[in-house]
């Protein structure tokens, strides 16, 4: 990622996770999300409290994942003035850690940091998506 664009992304809130189900066909979810790392960073989004109808394993971002770690996630800034429209897209390879890998505790403290809300979460034992951007794209940066 280019300097603007990580500069972009680290500013942002939320962004899409885009995944590919068993027919081929794109899911779209929102997340919450932090970058790890300066020089080659991770994007990293705890599979957080928020209720959810189905344990963590069944979530289909997860079962896509598993299935086909390809995704791409888009961070944007939308404007009512059209000149302030920015995005970069960001596709990578996701795989989901637990506590017991190395990088999840500065995952979970990257979060915390830009979140808030997740300082009062259990967070340290959840799940992690991990993901490997491979390209780059974006516009109005």
């Amino acid at each position: 990622m280019k300097a603007p664009e990580l500069a972009f992304v680290r500013s942002q809130r939320v962004a899409r996770l885009a995944t590919i189900t068993p027919d081929g066909t794109p899911a779209l979810v929102p997340i919450c999300f932090a970058l790890l790392g300066n020089d080659d960073p991770v994007l990293v989004s705890v599979l957080d409290e928020k209720p959810k109808s189905v344990p963590d394993k069944d979530l289909a971002r997860v079962r896509h994942i598993r299935r086909e770690p390809h995704v791409s996630v888009i961070v944007d800034h939308y404007d009512e003035d059209w000149s302030r429209l920015a995005f970069v897209q960001v596709k990578g390879t996701a795989r989901l850690i637990g506590p017991d890998d190395p990088a999840h505790v500065p995952a979970i403290a990257a979060l915390r940091s830009k979140y808030p809300q997740y300082r009062s979460m259990a967070i340290e034992q959840r799940p992690v998506i991990v993901i490997q951007p491979y390209r780059t794209t974006s516009w109005g940066i």
